[in-house]
This record gives C-alpha cells, structure tokens and sequence, in this order.
C-alpha cells in the first residue's frame, strides 16, 4: 500500500511524534510526508525513514529555515515560518495538488492547523488524526487578534474569515481519530463530526516508570515549543527573571532567540533533547513544571 501522511508542519514537538507514531502504526510499502514547511528533508520514526514533501518550494523553504534559526535585521520577521499563515488558500492548494500527484492508495492527515483542509482525492480513503482544531481562527482568535499589530495584524484580521469558511468545508472523512475527549467535543460542536474515536498519544514508559525524586534539585522546568502565542513562553521568562529562581527551558521554536535575548542568567536554555531518558532525568529532578497553556491532550 501507498501512503501520503500529511503533516501541517515538521518541527519539533508533540504533534510531531504523534505523526512518528502514526507511521509505524501503519503497514505500507511506500511512503511519503506532505507538509507546509519543514527543518528537515526526511523524517525518522522508530522503523521507517520517509521523505518529506513540501509546499514551499524547496529554496524557499530552505530559505525560511536559515531565516528561522538566525537574527537577521527584517528578514527573520518576514521570513517566520508562522507568517505563512497569511498564505494557507494557495499553499494547502499546491500541497494538495502534489498528493493527488502522488497517487496514494490511502492518505493520513495528522493536523493541528491546516492538513485537515486538504482537497480529497477521489475514491481514496482518508483518515483524519485531530490534534486540535486551528487555534488561530476559533478558540484563540481573541489572543493573535490583540498580540498581531500593524500589517500582520492587519492580514490576520482580513483572512480569519476566509480561513474559517475553507476549514468549515473540510469535514468528511473515513475515519476520524482526536487525540482526547476534549478536541473529540470541539470537533463534534464546531464540525459536526460524528464516530470520532479517541486515540490518546503513545506516552513513553519511562514517563510513567521512573520515580520522582524524594529531595528535588532547586530549578523549575518548562517542556515544549518555543513560542510567545498560546503558551506564553515570553510570560514564563518575565517571571522568573522578576523571581530569580533557576529555570531550564527544554524545546525549541520560532521565539528561541527573542526568548534567550531578554532571559537572565538563572534562566538555562538545553534545545529539543531527543534522548527521551535524560528528558526524564531533568523532568523528575526538578522542583517543579511550568506550564501555561491548555493543552488539547
């Protein structure tokens, strides 16, 4: 069997290994991955390595990338990966043309923004891994709306509601999976979706296994992407500069570098660990996790 997987974007997080999961859940003889934009040119799941397609030209997104990882005057906030937003109708159009290109015997769409929006390919089945609907447009519309200002507030403001018609289109699919009982109900209110069924995220038996040390060490820790919207990553750093208490951010994003420039020095930045036992090591030693966000697992 031929399979497309279809991702909104490649970069680390937990949707990401969701995606990782998915594929080697799946038997298949070829495969490929669909996206926006990635960081990377292949993805490595467990059992498989899969080439990644792209809707930005391949330039382009290497463009975007070298923008994304360095300060450069202009160009990295044009060039933000997230500003793609303003580009969804044209870019989910070609990205769809290329899985129709792709002739697949099954598509798998993993999506916490736009991949649920694709256009169907006809007489292929299709099955829809809901991580959460696009917060842009529907639960945190009020937030981007106050934190966007000038021109991209502007073009947010402007394009929300064609977003909202396209994503209100696309519900119909063969099977359809949400990653807990919370997105399941957001989909049912807001799509009308039926027979979802609940698939939470594969959680790593260390996780679960490894004990909570009796005595902590004295820092807090903060797990997941680095971004200012949503889970108010700047928010988080404002405060323990004003505290003074060690902190360690653990991830990576699009903020990164504005979050390292305005960080004090009891504030440590380790990137995405992959090794998921020192992940656990840090997260068991520590006096404490902070989080911010709602998240929809």
């Amino acid at each position: 069997m031929k399979i497309a997987f279809v991702h909104c974007w490649i970069t680390p997080g937990g949707a990401l290994s969701v995606l990782q999961d998915l594929i080697d859940e799946q038997d298949f003889s070829e495969a490929k991955v669909f996206t926006l934009f990635s960081d990377r040119t292949e993805l490595q799941s467990n059992t498989h390595k899969l080439g990644i397609i792209t809707a930005l030209p391949r330039r382009v997104n290497k463009l975007f990338l070298f923008c994304s990882t360095r300060k450069i005057f202009f160009l990295s906030w044009l060039l933000d990966y997230r500003n793609l937003m303003f580009f969804y109708p044209i870019l989910i159009k070609r990205l769809s043309y290329k899985i129709k290109q792709y002739h697949p015997d099954h598509i798998t769409i993993s999506s916490f923004a736009i991949a649920k929006n694709i256009t169907p390919v006809s007489g292929v089945k299709t099955t829809l891994y809901l991580h959460s609907p696009m917060q842009y447009i529907w639960s945190h519309y009020d937030e981007y709306k106050t934190k966007l200002t000038g021109i991209k507030g502007k073009l947010f403001r402007r394009i929300a509601g064609k977003l909202r018609k396209r994503d209100l289109k696309y519900t119909k699919f063969d099977t359809i999976m949400a990653n807990s009982e919370y997105t399941a109900k957001l989909a049912e209110e807001l799509y009308g979706m039926h027979k979802i069924s609940v698939s939470y995220p594969h959680i790593n038996p260390l996780f679960t296994q490894t004990n909570i040390v009796e005595t902590p060490l004295s820092y807090f820790v903060y797990v997941g992407r680095l971004v200012n919207f949503v889970r108010e990553s700047d928010v988080i750093i404002h405060l323990f500069n004003a505290l003074g208490l060690p902190l360690i951010m653990m991830g990576s994003g699009p903020d990164e570098l504005h979050l390292k420039s305005i960080a004090k020095s009891n504030i440590i930045f380790v990137g995405w660990i992959s090794d998921v036992s020192e992940r656990v090591k840090i997260m068991s030693q520590a006096r404490g996790l902070i989080n911010l966000t709602k998240e929809s697992f």
